[in-house]
């Protein structure tokens, strides 16, 4: 188990340096768990992307678009700090990185103008 997250961690790490940073990700100050759900919600919204995997645990949410898969990690920076990172599975990032602005901007959508609050 820590073999896998070390090497996702160092996968993480290297391959957004290839990318811009503004469009590899982007700092929040929001909780992580309603970032979680409003990153859901935001890639169901749109309908050219499928989910595939959901790990609230480990903060991490797979999805495709056609043949290609991105992978959207969440990472709790500090109280109330989250970087959420969105990359290609298959490290190409030639594109324009549309996928990643559609969703970014949904969020951005779902946390100014719809409210969600934290299950206790």
């Amino acid at each position: 188990m820590k073999k896998t997250a070390v090497l996702l961690f160092f996968l993480l790490i290297t391959t957004c340096t290839f990318a811009t940073s503004s469009e590899c990700y982007r700092n929040f100050s929001q909780n992580p768990d309603i970032l979680f759900m409003s990153a859901v919600a935001a890639i169901d919204s749109l309908n050219q992307l499928e989910l595939c995997e959901i790990q609230s645990k480990n903060g991490y949410i797979l999805f495709s678009k056609g043949s290609k898969f991105y992978l959207l990690t969440l990472t709790k920076k500090y109280q109330n700090q989250t970087e959420i990172k969105i990359l290609p599975q298959d490290s190409n990032y030639n594109d324009n990185n549309e996928v990643a602005k559609a969703v970014f901007s949904l969020i951005d959508f779902q946390l100014k103008y719809q409210k969600m609050e934290q299950v206790k």
